[in-house]
C-alpha cells in the first residue's frame, strides 16, 4: 500500500492569501464590465425586435458603462450600466417604460432577467479558480 504525505506549512499559506486578492480585483473588474456589455448586447437584441421601424435607431443607443474602480477602506467597488443614451439618436425616447403613445416594451428589464442571474455563477467559478491557483 502506497501512502501519499502533503505538508503545507504557514508561510504557504501566507503566500496564497496574498496572491488572491490582487487575482480577484483583477478578475472582478472583467467579470462586471462583461456582464454589462452581455446586458447591453441582448437589450439591443431584444430592441430591434419591439422598435419597429418607428425607434429604427433606439437599439444602437443601448451602451454599456462601466465606472472607475474604487478602492479604500479595505473593499473595492466596481459598477457598470447599461442603457439608452439619451444623446444618442431616439436615446431619449421613452421605449423602456412606454408612454400614453406606446406600451413599455421592457426591453432591458428582459435583458437583466438573463444576464443577472448569471453573474452569482460568474463570481462563484472566479473564486473557485481564485483557490485552486493559489495552491499551485
Amino acid at each position: 500500500m502506497s501512502r501519499i504525505r502533503v505538508v503545507n506549512h504557514l508561510d504557504d499559506l501566507a503566500r496564497d492569501t496574498r496572491a488572491i486578492g490582487p487575482f480577484v480585483a483583477r478578475r472582478s473588474v472583467g467579470i462586471v464590465r462583461d456582464g454589462a456589455q452581455a446586458g447591453s448586447s441582448l437589450a439591443r437584441d431584444f430592441a430591434r425586435e419591439s422598435a419597429g421601424r418607428h425607434g429604427k435607431h433606439y437599439p444602437r443607443s443601448i451602451r454599456p458603462e462601466t465606472s472607475k474602480p474604487f478602492f479604500g477602506f479595505g473593499m473595492a467597488v466596481y459598477s457598470a450600466q447599461y442603457g439608452p443614451v439619451a444623446s444618442a439618436r431616439q436615446g431619449w425616447m421613452s421605449f423602456e417604460n412606454g408612454s400614453r403613445n406606446q406600451p413599455p416594451h421592457g426591453d432591458l428589464a428582459k435583458s437583466a432577467d438573463i444576464v443577472g442571474p448569471a453573474l452569482p455563477g460568474e463570481v462563484r467559478n472566479m473564486l473557485r479558480e481564485a483557490f485552486w491557483r493559489a495552491g499551485q
